[in-house]
């Protein structure tokens, strides 16, 4: 694979994550239809992706705006490692179609509760 089209993709997702301040819907995405990675593998690569301290970076910019609540940041941190943990090994057994459908609802769901909230 081209490392500078790699590069520019991960730019590109980097600017959209710190806009945004979310990963997996443009990592996972990005990875499927970029790279051609199947469902699992690209969910695999976003969370290993997110295992590493780069996020971190992103988060700089709202520490210094004091854009964070942090008792609830790490409580909710708490509830996603335990969940997170049971998704994961429940989706190693899910058909690839049904985790397709599962995160194009989500994003659907979110996209459009933003898009039409008041």
């Amino acid at each position: 694979m081209n490392v500078l089209l790699q590069l520019v993709v991960g730019a590109l997702v980097g600017i959209l994550v710190g806009i945004t301040g979310t990963g997996g819907a443009f990592v996972i995405p990005a990875l499927i239809y970029v790279f051609r990675m199947d469902q699992l593998r690209a969910q695999g690569t976003a969370l290993m992706i997110s295992s590493l301290p780069i996020w971190f970076i992103a988060f700089i910019p709202y520490a210094r705006s004091h854009h964070f609540d942090l008792r609830l940041g790490l409580l909710i941190a708490v509830g996603i490692c335990v969940g997170s943990y049971f998704g994961a090994a429940w989706a190693q057994h899910l058909p690839l179609s049904v985790l397709r459908r599962v995160l194009g609802s989500v994003l659907i769901l979110v996209g459009a509760r933003f898009l039409y909230q008041a």
